[in-house]
């Protein structure tokens, strides 16, 4: 016997009637013209399930228990994601009146198997609804439709694959954030070589969850630059000494590359080599507010930082998940992109 199963959605409804969660949102509330035809799939779908449009009410009447599950990378102190949890801690605190309790399941980022054990536990416990990251490209995929095939709606974070049935996104436009980030890096002169600077994440290449906002970036430069020649240095996140060596090696084979990007957060590797390297010519352009970032902009080894308020994005993003999840609300908009901010020295101390 099954216990406290879950009220229908919005989301099943549309899906017993062949119909989209819009088209659900039309016939119950009758806004704008629906065909007969459709009208009945709908009404019959809502017929079997026992489907409420506001189910909302009677949750909090009975203060039954709704889970999310939130999936995200490991993280340690001063790390982006570190940034990511405390706005979902921020939004848990908000949607207490809805009963939601938020399971957040922690993989690594750089091992493929880690993700798919943290979907495997996801689907044991048949959340309410799903919000995660899109690191992996193929095991998101598959996770996504394992998803729909259980009727649970999910939304990205941060990051997202366009040809997936998600029910919302928040974050920045990533493609135009990097397209932004090569524009602030070329916009002084006419611009020959730029070192762009790349993490190595896993061994089989498939963790790679910069690559629209790098897209961007690579778009903006030849459609603007066509001569400009982009020169990848790969380095890895946790070996410093070869990072330098790294470096080192390549600007002493290349003394006039004088623009830097990483399309990462994590701009705050390369410094000390920019530290103990200076050079009035150089410009380096980095991204995320992290506090370790925010000391190489103060300190003026990197010029500019493409940001946003980066807990803000997650609260918003449990909020509003949760009343369309949980009142079967259909979202104003599928990709709500958080503005760009762009961070200099000279306006660091008026941020925040």
């Amino acid at each position: 016997m099954e216990i406290n199963r879950k009220s229908p959605t919005i989301f099943e409804v549309a899906q017993l009637a062949g119909v989209s969660r819009g088209t659900v949102d039309r016939v119950v509330y009758g806004r704008g013209r629906v065909s007969q035809e459709t009208v009945n799939r709908v009404r019959d779908a809502i017929a079997k399930l026992g489907y409420s449009p506001n189910p909302n009410a009677s949750s909090l009447a009975s203060k039954k228990e709704y889970r999310f599950a939130c999936l995200i990378p490991e993280f340690t102190a001063g790390d982006y994601w570190e940034e990511i949890y405390r706005g979902l801690a921020r939004g848990q605190e908000e949607i207490v009146k809805y009963n939601i309790r938020l399971d957040v399941h922690l993989y690594n980022q750089i091992d493929p198997a880690s993700f798919r054990e943290c979907c495997d536990k996801v689907l044991e416990d048949k959340p309410s609804g799903v919000i995660m990251n899109a690191v992996f490209k193929d095991e998101v995929t598959d996770f996504a439709v394992r998803l729909e095939e259980a009727r649970i709606p999910y939304s990205f974070l941060d990051n997202k694959l366009d040809e997936l049935n998600y029910l919302m996104y928040y974050g920045v436009d990533p493609y135009k954030s990097g397209a932004l980030g090569a524009f602030l890096l070329t916009t002084r002169c006419e611009v020959e070589e730029i070192a762009l600077v790349r993490l190595v994440r896993d061994s089989l290449h498939k963790a790679d969850p910069n690559a629209q906002r790098r897209h961007g970036f690579l778009d903006y430069i030849e459609e603007n630059l066509p001569g400009c020649t982009v020169h990848t240095i790969f380095i890895e996140p946790d070996k410093p000494q070869k990072t330098r060596e790294i470096l080192e090696s390549f600007f002493r084979e290349r003394p006039g590359v004088k623009h830097i990007a990483m399309t990462n957060s994590r701009v705050w590797l390369i410094d000390e080599y920019l530290r103990n390297h200076p050079d009035p010519q150089r410009i380096v352009v980095g991204f995320d507010d992290l506090e370790k970032n925010l000391a190489c902009l103060k300190s003026g080894d990197v010029e500019f930082l493409v940001t946003r308020h980066i807990p803000q994005q997650a609260s918003r993003l449990l909020k509003e998940f949760t009343e369309c999840v949980i009142t079967g609300k259909v979202p104003s908009r599928r990709n709500n992109f958080v503005h760009m901010d762009i961070l200099h020295r000279r306006n660091l101390d008026d941020y925040r």
